[in-house]
């Protein structure tokens, strides 16, 4: 395990412990040995209201490196349970293209199945009441009271690049506490105002999802990559700080960490000893240089022509231009995806067993498939997805999910 801290003996002492996961049983260990370091931070009461930020940032099963992995929430969830704490929620709220769309990340990530499992609620914050919050260059977005309102914030985020910020990690993550296409407020001057919301909103805790991680043109259209590590931190900056350096991206490339260190919440100290204590463990492929259209796409000046032209470029054949000319990372489908894993062919399966390595619930190899409901199975097709050999049976529609199959299905069985 690494471990830094970057204010020894003072009250935020910006503190990261590091320690390696892959398969489900190395998750579970790790999740539990991480918060049981952490245990002094958690809440005494267990009543508190805990809530968990995951980063759903659209609907990329989790394996491609774009969203939470349900493996980590699963885990965090059962050793909270554990604990003994009673008012637990999970609440994000998905890019605006999603919010817009009325899509359910929750119901597409399978990260609904965690209310049958452990009795947790989920909160979606893009129709969550809200409350606005002024930040830079006239950004003002509303803020969801459900993150506002908790008596303890968990952030779960994921290990990625950013077409705009460089990496998303911590800070990044809580560009999705604002309510649906206020998001857009983040974009007026996004780098500032991630900072921004950060001094605004702390988490109390922070677990990230280092297991599959996405390089190159992340955040939605970026390649899968294994980096295996689990983080467990209570100072986002110096959290986004430590993850840059393992995955070798030198901090002042991250415009939103520039900020923290302009603002002293890191310090010439900080970085220095970071890079002279901690290895770095896989260096990531950097984000593409943006294009002038996908620039152009976001100018602020041009919402109006955006909101008018709406209608014809939510066509799909239209988002798929848009998508070959890199103008848009994310191409959306309304109709969600009806698969589901009925059954396991043991002649082709022979002795892989990577679907074990990889089901969030557990299930041994003589369980996939023959145990398919909840609570056993979540339905999240990670087996299949990380199965090599087409032993998993699906049955369904692959709908919404047929781009992404096309997309990654191949990268992902040679994670």
């Amino acid at each position: 395990m690494l471990s830094f801290t970057a204010r020894p003996n003072t009250a935020n002492a910006g503190r990261v412990d590091v320690r390696p996961a892959w398969t489900t049983p190395e998750v579970v260990s790790g999740v539990d040995a991480l918060l049981e370091q952490w245990s002094a931070s958690l809440p005494a009461d267990r009543a508190t209201a805990i809530v968990i930020k995951p980063n759903l940032n659209n609907d990329l099963v989790a394996l491609s490196g774009n969203c939470t992995d349900l493996r980590v929430l699963d885990a965090l969830c059962a050793n909270l349970r554990r604990r003994g704490y009673t008012d637990i929620t999970i609440a994000d709220g998905s890019n605006v293209g999603i919010a817009r769309r009325g899509i359910s990340t929750f119901r597409r990530l399978r990260v609904d199945s965690l209310k049958i499992r452990y009795g947790v609620r989920t909160v979606d914050l893009n129709t969550d009441t809200g409350t606005p919050v002024v930040l830079h260059n006239d950004a003002h977005p509303e803020v969801a009271n459900t993150i506002l309102n908790a008596g303890f914030l968990i952030s779960v985020p994921k290990v990625k690049t950013h077409a705009e910020a460089q990496l998303s990690c911590a800070m990044k993550n809580w560009v999705g506490i604002c309510r649906g296409q206020d998001k857009r407020h983040m974009h007026y001057d996004l780098a500032r105002n991630i900072f921004a919301i950060n001094e605004v909103v702390q988490p109390d805790l922070i677990l990230v999802d280092g297991l599959v991680g996405m390089e190159g043109n992340g955040p939605g259209d970026g390649e899968p990559f294994r980096f295996g590590q689990l983080a467990m931190s209570d100072d986002a900056f110096v959290n986004d700080a430590v993850i840059a350096h393992l995955v070798g991206l030198p901090w002042r490339e991250v415009p939103y960490l520039q900020h923290a260190f302009n603002a002293g919440l890191l310090t010439t100290d900080i970085v220095e000893r970071i890079a002279a204590e901690l290895p770095v463990l896989r260096p990531i492929k950097r984000p593409p240089a943006r294009t002038r259209l996908a620039m152009m796409a976001e100018a602020r000046s041009l919402e109006w022509l955006k909101r008018t032209v709406r209608p014809i470029v939510q066509k799909p054949e239209v988002t798929e231009i848009a998508y070959k000319l890199k103008i848009v990372q994310d191409v959306y489908f309304l109709e969600d995806d009806t698969l589901q894993v009925v059954g396991r062919d043991a002649e082709k399966c022979g002795t892989c067993a990577r679907c074990v390595d990889f089901c969030p619930t557990g299930l041994t190899l003589a369980d996939i498939g023959v145990k398919t409901t909840l609570p056993d199975c979540a339905q999240c097709l990670y087996c299949w997805w990380v199965c090599p050999k087409d032993a998993i049976v699906l049955e369904g529609e692959e709908r919404g999910m047929a781009r992404q199959i096309q997309r990654y299905k191949k990268d992902i069985e040679q994670l």
